[in-house]
């Protein structure tokens, strides 16, 4: 009996000596996990600065001024395969750069950012063509004159543009190594302020036809009167609006490690809604002058249309949805960082591109960025 109960004992004691093992090492591995967490957190800088540069594809800045004239039927031969409005168009390329800082606390997930893209466009566009007139020769009792006079379009258009967008953000990371060791994800709420103006200068000249006559006097007095158009126009439009932000931030790791180079996916998602103010300036004003054939024997001087003059200015409170974001690869070092990739931005509604009167249109910009990161405070 006694030995019965003995092997019991001995075998309580084993069962008891396996749990205590088995706690020992999953304390020892909590602890050494917990260890190499704060290695890595101590290893980590708790201020990123960023800067970087940028081209941006732009669309929905302004629309093209229009006139009567611009649209003879049969097309004059001088106003060549391109159009006026094509002639007019604003900046396609927008150049610029960015900043960021980002701070993470010591022993924390959460973090703090500010960041800046500043952009502008220049335009300034010449296009000329012109041909001469089928050369006319007139004869009177005394004289004989050639005429040989040239028909043109011409189009000179100024314009410029300049953005600003700043970014005020406070994120926790919810996800790390959910896409690898050194994957962040990071949910972040915040404020964005947009601040984006645009103008044009415009002037445009056309003789698509030229005409001829004499007066029934003499026999001696020879005119030459063209069909002859000018239009000036000026534009300035803007917004300026501020608003609640989200966003989603994430990066996974591809290859190598932090010590010796590691090759990342980056990827950003941002929603906006932006309360602002809309504005738009226009002023253009048509003139010209021309003849009909018939009319040459009993009238010399050319006839003048009336000149067409029109202002307008709009002002209005909006609301201007957002959205956008980015994928890039980055080489991340422990304190150095260098990314490059895509970046897009809509902002809905955000423009009044109308001359007449309102026409809003969505402002879009896309393009590729590159920028260079530096890690203080470890």
């Amino acid at each position: 009996m006694s030995e019965l109960i003995q092997k019991h004992d001995n075998r309580a004691t084993i069962r008891w000596k396996l749990l205590t093992g088995a706690s020992v090492l999953a304390l020892t591995a909590y602890v050494s996990s917990t260890a190499m967490a704060r290695a890595d957190d101590t290893d980590r800088p708790t201020i990123w600065i960023e800067l970087g540069g940028d081209m941006d594809m732009m669309q929905g800045l302004s629309s093209p001024f229009t006139a009567p004239f611009m649209y003879l039927t049969p097309t004059p031969k001088v106003y060549g395969s391109t159009t006026f409005t094509h002639d007019q168009a604003p900046p396609r390329f927008a150049f610029g750069g960015d900043g960021k800082i980002t701070f993470q606390p010591e022993d924390s997930d959460w973090i703090f950012s500010a960041g800046i893209r500043y952009g502008r466009s220049h335009a300034k566009r010449n296009a000329r063509h012109q041909s001469a007139a089928p050369p006319v020769t007139l004869f009177s009792i005394y004289t004989s004159t050639n005429f040989d006079t040239e028909m043109a379009r011409d189009v000179k258009a100024l314009s410029s543009e300049r953005h600003t967008i700043l970014d005020f953000r406070a994120g926790k990371d919810v996800g790390i190594g959910v896409f690898g060791h050194d994957g962040t994800s990071t949910i972040s709420a915040g404020v964005r302020i947009m601040d984006i103006k645009e103008g044009s200068a415009i002037n445009i000249f056309a003789r698509p036809k030229v005409l001829f006559g004499f007066k029934p006097k003499y026999y001696t007095s020879y005119i030459s009167i063209p069909h002859q158009y000018t239009m000036t126009a000026h534009t300035a439009r803007s917004f300026k609006g501020i608003g609640p932000s989200l966003s989603w931030n994430a990066s996974a790791a591809l290859a190598g490690n932090k010590q010796d180079g590691e090759l990342t996916l980056d990827w950003d998602i941002d929603a906006a809604m932006l309360f602002g103010r809309q504005k738009a300036k226009t002023d253009h004003r048509t003139a010209g002058y021309f003849k009909t054939a018939s009319a040459y024997i009993h009238h010399a001087l050319p006839s003048y249309s009336p000149p067409h003059v029109h202002h307008s200015t709009r002002s209005r409170n909006v609301t201007v949805p957002n959205v956008g974001g980015f994928a890039g690869l980055s080489m991340n070092y422990t304190n150095v960082k260098v990314s490059v990739g895509y970046r897009a931005d809509i902002f809905f509604g955000a423009m009044d591109r109308g001359i007449d009167a309102r026409r809003t249109s969505n402002l879009t910009f896309n393009g590729p960025y590159a920028s260079f990161s530096v890690g203080i405070g470890n």
